[in-house]
């Protein structure tokens, strides 16, 4: 049976198109709705632009029809404005019809007295769903954009090796896979003893399986810990792997492991230009509000996890190990690298409409983009240039992103299997036994 799908602005904001993924069914959109469109869209924020596009959507529809008697979609359904249907006395008593919820509901319910259809209300504001549960109105989350990342017991596959296999991977650095298995793949040699050697399947996934065994020279100084962080190195220092998806909770190494394999590169190797780090700014907690001062003092407080890693491995090993800080030192070496054009770090906010070539792109807390930032972001790289995606798919501070929605998430379900991409989920926490157990248990 044909639906009534009623948006909410939550939606729109969150996919402008939204208005056309709903196949042969009724699409609905409030004028509370467009109003609330109107308030953002002046916005400079992701927000705004969601809305002005949703807007310009809108106008191209409009040359179809007069929205408010409905137009006809590409998809078979049909699009109209609501103008009316927000009379009160099918709300509860005292509600308030200035509220742009309380107008949306009364929209909702008025049309399911009307349609036989079912009528259903789509929106990201889980407030939003519990009110409407509760005067009865149908309602459900925008699912169009979910994904559904599979279990790591079932993502990482285990392999049984003999002594003669582990001869071969140690002489050879190879071996002839049995059975094809996705292209870079992260795989576990379990040995006779029960001891695991870290592998992963070539770029084709038909031929060999390669050994992660890290060479004795570490990156910048740094070494895996564990066995994801085994897999996670390999494929940030292989060139064939043009994005590589790092993702686990607080203080498993994501960010760290990306910036010492991107100063390696970048400053010894010199495989590339620069080393280009970036974040978005979602802030934790309640906004601080505007900031004094230039540009990078303005953004100095949001990327204040870069620096404290940067900090970190660019002190002296000597100082490290006495945990003796020399910050001045420290701040210099950062200097130098950013006069020499070799360190670059930036906002999301300025790299759209940039061609970044030959570059290696770190962005941190990837899990607070979109789908449509996450691939505005990629299509920056240009020829030769690496990106490393580096979030918490668990831990999301944007408002109209969960862990099925958010742009890391779709890229691990679009782009597994690809031969350009590696990705490695980090679960053993490093950074200290305290952060451990509070990521576990708190």
């Amino acid at each position: 049976m044909q639906k009534v799908y009623v948006l909410d602005s939550s939606v729109l904001l969150h996919d402008p198109g939204a208005l056309f993924n709903f196949e042969d069914n009724e699409v609905v959109i409030p004028y509370a709705v467009l109003e609330e469109l109107e308030n953002k869209k002046q916005s400079l924020t992701n927000v705004g632009r969601e809305a002005r596009e949703t807007i310009r959507n809108l106008d191209r529809l409009r040359q179809d029809g007069q929205l408010a008697q409905g137009v006809k979609l590409s998809g078979g359904g049909s699009l109209r404005v609501e103008l009316n249907h927000t009379s009160s006395h099918v709300l509860p008593l005292f509600s308030d019809l200035t509220l742009v919820d309380n107008r949306i509901l009364a929209v909702c319910l008025n049309l399911a007295q009307e349609e036989e259809r079912p009528v259903i209300l789509v929106t990201k504001d889980i407030a939003m769903r519990v009110k409407a549960d509760a005067v009865g109105v149908l309602t459900q989350d925008y699912y169009n954009d979910k994904v559904e990342l599979p279990v790591l017991a079932e993502e990482v596959l285990s392999i049984p090796l003999d002594d003669s296999d582990v001869n071969v991977l140690y002489k050879e650095g190879r071996m002839p896979l049995i059975q094809p298995v996705a292209p870079n793949s992260c795989i576990k040699g379990v040995l006779p003893d029960g001891s695991v050697l870290p592998l992963i399947a070539s770029p084709t996934g038909e031929d060999f399986i390669y050994s992660a065994k890290t060479s004795k020279k570490a990156t910048w100084e740094i070494m895996p810990k564990n066995i994801e962080q085994s897999w996670a190195l390999e494929f940030l220092n292989n060139p064939e792997i043009r994005l590589v998806n790092l993702m686990g909770s607080a203080g498993t190494g994501k960010t760290i492991l990306a910036l010492a394999s991107g100063l390696e590169q970048t400053v010894h190797q010199e495989s590339y230009t620069r080393l280009l780090c970036a974040r978005p700014i979602v802030p934790f907690g309640k906004d601080i509000g505007y900031l004094p001062g230039e540009k990078e003092h303005k953004v100095r407080p949001y990327m204040q996890p870069i620096y404290d890693n940067l900090e970190l491995l660019l002190r002296p090993k000597r100082d490290r190990e006495r945990e003796k800080a020399n910050d001045s030192l420290v701040d210099s070496a950062i200097e130098l690298l950013k006069k020499k054009g070799q360190l670059e770090i930036e906002i999301l906010t300025y790299i759209r409409g940039r061609s970044i070539p030959n570059q290696f792109i770190i962005i941190d807390e990837a899990q607070n983009l979109s789908a449509h930032e996450i691939k505005t972001i990629i299509t920056r790289a240009g020829e030769g240039t690496k990106i490393v995606l580096c979030g918490d798919p668990d831990q999301i501070d944007h408002p109209y992103l969960d862990k099925q929605s958010n742009g890391q998430a779709l890229v691990a379900s679009r782009l597994q299997g690809k031969s350009f991409y590696g990705q490695v989920r980090l679960v053993q926490g490093e950074r200290s036994e305290l952060a451990t157990l509070a990521a576990d248990l708190l």
